[in-house]
C-alpha cells in the first residue's frame, strides 16, 4: 500500500507533463497557422495591386501608347531599368508602389495576320514592408 502513493504521484507528474506539452503544442500550431494566414493574405492584397498594374498596362498596349520615360521603350530582357520602365502615370495604387517594365517585344505574322506581342513585369511594393508581388506576362495584339 504504501508503494501505491508513490507511483499516484508519479502518474499524476508525468500526465500533467503531457498536458502541458500538448497544451503547447496546440498554442504553436495556432500561432504558426495566425501568422501564415496574415502572410497570405498581405501577399494576396500586393497581388491584386500588381493586377491592377498590369490591367493599366494592358490599356496602354490596346492605345498603342507605350512610353518609357516619355519616349519610345527599349526592352530589356535581363535587369529592368530606366530605359525599359514603362509610364503609367499611376504610381501608387492602394498603398502600393507599382512599376512596370518592357521586358520583350517583338512582331509575327501568322495564317496572314500580322501580330504584336509584348512581354511585361509588373512590381507592386509595399512601402516600408517586404510586402511585395512580381506579374510577368505576355500580351499578343493584331
Amino acid at each position: 500500500m504504501k508503494n501505491e502513493k508513490g507511483i499516484a504521484l508519479l502518474t499524476t507528474l508525468i500526465l500533467g507533463l503531457v498536458a502541458v506539452v500538448f497544451i503547447s503544442v496546440l498554442l504553436y500550431i495556432l500561432s504558426t497557422g495566425t501568422r501564415m494566414s496574415g502572410m497570405i493574405g498581405r501577399y494576396t492584397t500586393s497581388l491584386e495591386a500588381a493586377k491592377g498594374g498590369a490591367d493599366l498596362v494592358i490599356t496602354k498596349i490596346i492605345n498603342d501608347d507605350i512610353k518609357c520615360g516619355g519616349n519610345a521603350c527599349t526592352p530589356c530582357p535581363d535587369t529592368p531599368n530606366t530605359n525599359c520602365k514603362i509610364d503609367l502615370q499611376v504610381s501608387n495604387l492602394g498603398g502600393y508602389n507599382l512599376s512596370a517594365y518592357l521586358i520583350g517585344e517583338d512582331s509575327t505574322i501568322y495564317a496572314g495576320t500580322a501580330y504584336r506581342i509584348y512581354a511585361i513585369k509588373v512590381i507592386a511594393t509595399k512601402p516600408n514592408s517586404d510586402e511585395k508581388a512580381e506579374i510577368e506576362f505576355v500580351y499578343k495584339i493584331e
